[in-house]
């Protein structure tokens, strides 16, 4: 058995943990009884992943996906705002 850093062992139980949380925000986005707890899974789905590609930035101890966060968070932002405007009704063509 290969022997990890402590810090190491956290991280892949954070990463666990992490990945737990987008299946059963997944499962909520797709069984969902109303479109309002879908619109909130899609939002913790996305705040997961970001989670999840940050945790998995210190595991391999580089700062290249800091852009890939960016980009995540602002298409997941995006997406929230498209989605609760539908659900008002304010949806401008």
């Amino acid at each position: 058995m290969i022997a990890l850093a402590p810090m190491s062992a956290v991280l892949l139980g954070a990463l666990a943990a992490l990945g737990l949380a987008m299946l059963l925000c997944g499962i909520r986005i797709v069984r969902g009884p109303s479109l309002l707890d879908q619109v909130l899974a899609f939002d913790c789905f996305v705040l997961n992943v970001v989670g999840a590609v940050l945790v998995s930035s210190m595991l391999l101890g580089t700062t290249l996906f800091i852009d890939v966060v960016l980009v995540i968070t602002l298409l997941g932002f995006a997406g929230t705002v498209a989605l609760a405007a539908y659900v008002e009704g304010t949806l401008v063509d």
